[in-house]
C-alpha cells in the first residue's frame, strides 16, 4: 500500500491525464486525415501517438497506484514495458522522419521517452521487490512528471505550435542540414 502522502499528486495525475488524452483525442478528430490518412505527416503521425502513450503511461499508473493494497511494482513493470514497446514501434517511421527532415528531432524525442520509461520499468522492479520504498516512489513521480514533458510537448507540436528552445533549434538545423534536396539522393555521411 502506497503511503498517504502520495494519493493527492496521484490523484491529481489521474485527473490530469485523462483531461489532457481527451483533449488529444479532440484535436486529432478536427482533422483525422492530418495525423493518420494516406497523406499524413509522419511527425504528426509520430507525436500523435507518442503524447498518446505518454499520457496514458501516466493514466494507468497514476489511476491504478490509488487502488488499496495494490502491487504498484508490477503496474509500472506492466505499463512501461507496453509504453516501451509502442514507442519502438515509431521506428517504422524512420524513413519518413528523414524524407520530412525531422530524422534527428524525433530520435532525439523517441530516446527521452526511452529513458524515461526505462526509468520507470527499473522503478517498477524496485517497487515491485519493496512496494513502499520512499524513494523509489518519488522517483517514479518525478518520471511521470517527465512523461508530461514528452506528452505536453508532442501535444503541442501536433497542433502546429512552433518549436521553441535552443535544443529544438539545433535539431532542425540538423535535420535541414541532412534534409535531402527534392530529386536528389541524399548526402553521404563518409
Amino acid at each position: 500500500m502506497l503511503p498517504a502522502q502520495y494519493h493527492e499528486f496521484l490523484a491529481v495525475s489521474t485527473q490530469a491525464s485523462a483531461a489532457l488524452i481527451g483533449l488529444l483525442f479532440v484535436a486529432i478528430t478536427l482533422a483525422p486525415e492530418r495525423v493518420f490518412g494516406e497523406q499524413a505527416d509522419a511527425g504528426r503521425q509520430a507525436g500523435a501517438l507518442s503524447a498518446f502513450a505518454a499520457l496514458a503511461n501516466i493514466f494507468f499508473i497514476s489511476f491504478v497506484a490509488l487502488i488499496p493494497d495494490i502491487r504498484i511494482g508490477l503496474v509500472v513493470v506492466l505499463v512501461a514495458g507496453v509504453s516501451t514497446i509502442q514507442s519502438l514501434g515509431l521506428l517504422v517511421l524512420l524513413r519518413h522522419w528523414h524524407a520530412q527532415g525531422v530524422l534527428w528531432r524525433s530520435l532525439v524525442l523517441l530516446a527521452a521517452s526511452l529513458a524515461i520509461y526505462g526509468g520507470e520499468l527499473a522503478v517498477g522492479a524496485q517497487l515491485w521487490m519493496k512496494p513502499s520504498s520512499p524513494g523509489s516512489l518519488t522517483g517514479l513521480l518525478e518520471l511521470l512528471l517527465g512523461a508530461y514533458t514528452i506528452g505536453l510537448g508532442r501535444a503541442w507540436e501536433l497542433l502546429g505550435a512552433p518549436r521553441m528552445g535552443l535544443i529544438s533549434r539545433l535539431l532542425a538545423r540538423l535535420d535541414r542540414a541532412r534534409k535531402p534536396e527534392p530529386g536528389k539522393p541524399p548526402r553521404s555521411s563518409g
